[in-house]
């Protein structure tokens, strides 16, 4: 299918609901949608329209290769869900764009650099797959290998240096193991070395990654699919092994968004590996010549 031809169909779908809503004693639908969309609430307008068309009572979606992931295959026959998926390219000055397909920033005109394309992809709800039973939330704190206090000094230097306070709390909001708010970040006093090493990359790659701007424009999905991947390259780099590739899947991670922000990952990454290298470098130099 088509991006122009999803796009048109949505439109249709989204007047009709309207329409629906004025007439009197309809307006159980529109409850029935807000209800679907407290499952889906982290899907953008269009593709939540999408879904409840297709499957109004969809509790899980997820791509083919995520759901391999995670241990279920969809069935045979089973057809998949459309809905668009980000593409962020380039685009050259006087290059021909379809403004159908190109999302163009509000106030803004023909794009000439970076924009953002939608391409149609498909999903699947869980009903409409056999396998593993569906994971809970992937227990993140499930951290793999052995780092030096030295290694976690260093990387909490790297935050220091970039200007971020931090700090080691009793609580976070919702139980969260760490959080970044542009120019802190706080971290779970509880979490043991290794842990603490894993979250802090996480929460760093946000601070770097993550600015004001992006922090509006780019969904929960993209932005910790952003964070965890960061932080698990980093953490790999040092030994550690770490859940992220289930907590991606747990998230609806598809290829197209990994393509999308793979340059964003690995130049980040890269960054906050040098910086704990030349950290650790500096601690040596001085302890010889101490």
């Amino acid at each position: 299918m088509k991006t122009s031809e999803l796009n048109k169909i949505c439109l249709e779908y989204t007047a009709e609901l309207v329409e629906a809503v004025k007439i009197e004693g309809n307006d159980e639908r529109l409850l029935d949608y807000f209800e679907f969309c407290s499952r889906f609430h982290h899907y953008s307008f269009q593709n939540r329209i999408l879904i409840w068309l297709t499957r109004p009572d969809a509790r899980f979606v997820a791509g083919f290769k995520a759901w391999r992931k995670m241990g279920r295959f969809v069935k045979k026959g089973e057809k998949g869900i459309p809905i668009f998926a980000p593409m962020r390219i380039k685009v050259k000055k006087g290059e021909e764009w379809d403004p159908e397909a190109v999302a163009v920033p509000e106030g803004g005109s023909k794009p000439e650099d970076e924009v953002l394309r939608f391409k149609v992809v498909y999903v699947w709800d869980v009903s409409q797959t056999d396998g593993d039973p569906l994971p809970e939330n992937p227990d993140i704190m499930s951290v793999k290998g052995e780092i030096t206090g030295e290694l976690l000094l260093a990387l909490e230097q790297v935050v220091r240096a970039e200007g971020i306070d931090l700090e080691y709390v009793d609580e976070i909001f919702r139980g969260a193991a760490g959080m970044s708010m542009k120019g802190k970040i706080d971290i779970r006093a509880d979490l043991n070395r290794e842990q603490r090493f894993s979250v802090l990359a996480h929460e760093l790659a946000h601070e770097v990654l993550h600015g004001p701007q992006e922090r509006l424009r780019l969904s929960k999905k993209v932005k910790e699919l952003e964070a965890e991947a960061t932080a698990f390259v980093v953490s790999r780099h040092f030994g550690l092994d770490t859940k992220a590739p289930t907590y991606l899947a747990c998230y609806r991670v598809e290829e197209v968004d990994i393509m999308a922000s793979l340059d964003r990952i690995v130049s980040t990454a890269s960054k906050i590996i040098r910086g704990i290298v030349r950290h650790q470098i500096e601690e040596s130099l001085q302890r010889k010549a101490a």
